[in-house]
């Protein structure tokens, strides 16, 4: 029977498909089962909450324990304070029912056996603009919790499946994949925050002046005006797939039924149109800005994300011009990360933000703001790389 912590209305008939599914099995039958929120930080408003569902079934006179994973999903009303408001445009980049979309329709079921979704054993609408996912519960060792050589071999996986798309020469047609997903997330930055470095009263604070170069309003407003030449170039790299999202969190390291090492990769909700590169930016950067890499590792992580995607792209047989996937990951790590700047200024003044973000990390505010500064400088750094590699491009 359903436990008093799960706040939920679930149908068992629903949750015993479920579970025959998980088992493999026609004729299981549900036994005690329970659920539990798993707590976690809300960042996008089309997550509504998740939940940990546990149990026993009965089959054949035999006991099985079972476990899946409900990540609801939900459509929200505009929120003026958020940068990540849902949208019901198929082709918004953060449009609500993509990863339910992308469950659906087969596609992940195609991925190569080194990287994976997880399983999605049913997709439910309980009620209007409310879509529940049932998935797979990954057993596996945390992306937050990697040495750095697991970021290499993750990246090698990545750049196996993503090459593979562009020798096929054929990505999936789908209209609600998302287009120009780095594009739109740029369009949305305040530039205005990004005028404020012009002013040094307000950008030389005790947490940022012994961080920064002076010269950091000029780089940040150059790359500003250089926005849409970089967007232009990076799009005539060859496409392929791209999640979008490859952070620590969600990523897992597994073996799969061969022993060997298996990356698993959840959160879809951001799939669609990219070229190679454009996926690594997140998987270097987001480490160190969320703090699961320290600071003083960044280059040696970048070293291993980049050797190990070119691996993955030569072992799928793309031969083509390396520079073209450092300049993509320049550019789009100059565009994504460089450009937070504005963000981490007004964070910096939004004292009320600070013993928030201080209980979420588990680290000081200046750890945090320190970490995130090491990650916007080598953006920033980034942006005068991708410039001279545009002209050999």
């Amino acid at each position: 029977m359903n436990s008093p912590s799960a706040h939920l209305l679930i149908d068992e008939v629903t949750l015993t498909t479920v579970v025959r599914r998980i088992l493999d099995s026609t004729t299981a039958t549900l036994g005690e089962w329970q659920a539990q929120a798993i707590a976690h930080h809300v960042i996008n408003n089309v997550t509504a909450g998740l939940q940990r569902i546990t149990g026993i079934a009965d089959d054949c006179s035999e006991q099985l324990s079972w476990s899946v994973i409900l990540k609801i999903l939900h459509l929200q009303p505009e929120d003026a304070g958020s940068i990540f408001n849902s949208s019901q445009d198929p082709t918004h980049w953060n449009y609500w029912q993509r990863e339910a979309l992308i469950y659906t329709s087969g596609i992940l079921d195609n991925l190569t056996g080194d990287l994976v979704a997880p399983r999605c054993f049913a997709v439910t609408e309980p009620s209007a603009n409310v879509v529940w996912l049932w998935l797979e519960e990954i057993q596996g060792i945390p992306g937050t919790a990697w040495p750095l050589e697991r970021f290499g071999v993750a990246a090698r996986h990545l750049g196996y499946l993503q090459g593979s798309y562009v020798m096929a020469q054929s990505l999936p047609s789908e209209p609600w994949l998302s287009r120009g997903w780095h594009r739109a997330w740029v369009s949305n930055i305040d530039n205005t925050a990004l005028e404020a470095w012009r002013e040094p009263t307000i950008w030389q604070h005790p947490l940022l002046k012994e961080i920064f170069s002076p010269t950091i309003a000029d780089q940040v407003m150059n790359l500003w005006s250089d926005r849409h030449i970089l967007f232009d170039a990076v799009e005539k790299a060859p496409r392929t797939l791209c999640h979008f999202d490859i952070t620590p969190n969600n990523l897992f390291a597994r073996h799969n039924v061969h022993g060997d090492d298996q990356t698993v990769l959840i959160d879809w909700s951001f799939v669609g149109y990219g070229v190679l590169g454009e996926d690594i930016v997140n998987l270097v950067l987001d480490s160190v800005f969320l703090l699961f890499v320290d600071g003083s590792s960044l280059i040696t992580l970048e070293k291993l994300v980049l050797e190990g995607y070119l691996a993955g792209l030569r072992s799928a047989g793309w031969n083509g011009d390396e520079r073209v996937v450092r300049f993509t990951y320049a550019a789009f790590a100059a565009l994504h990360f460089g450009l937070i700047a504005g963000r981490l200024l007004k964070l910096v003044h939004n004292e009320s933000r600070h013993s928030w973000l201080e209980q979420r990390f588990g680290r000081t505010f200046d750890e945090i703001i320190t970490s995130r500064a090491i990650a916007i400088t080598h953006a920033l750094e980034l942006a005068d790389e991708a410039r001279l590699l545009l002209r050999f491009l």
